[in-house]
């Protein structure tokens, strides 16, 4: 450890932190029934969730068919923010 490093150890002494996350970006890789698709989940406090296809055509049916209310009112991006929110930490 540098003479530097090992002072200001010794002399900063946090005594406390916040932070306040406005926005983030996931790339995510997920499998559904056999078939294998890229995206990238944005989410940020002013736009909400966006879904970004890596080949935005060949965005799966099943995504562009999702509907909400037969999901127990979850979005899509937000199901897949749940379910990549574990597998990040």
């Amino acid at each position: 450890m540098s003479k530097i490093k090992q002072h200001l150890e010794e002399q900063i002494v946090i005594t406390r932190v916040d932070e306040n996350t406005t926005g983030w970006k996931r790339h995510i890789c997920l499998e559904y029934q056999g078939n294998e698709h890229k995206l990238i989940l944005f989410w940020d406090e002013f736009n909400g969730y966006e879904i970004f296809w890596r080949e935005p055509s060949k965005a799966p049916t099943w995504a562009v068919n999702w509907k909400e209310e037969e999901n127990e009112g979850a979005s899509l991006a937000g199901y897949l923010d749940f379910l990549s929110w574990e597998k990040g930490e």
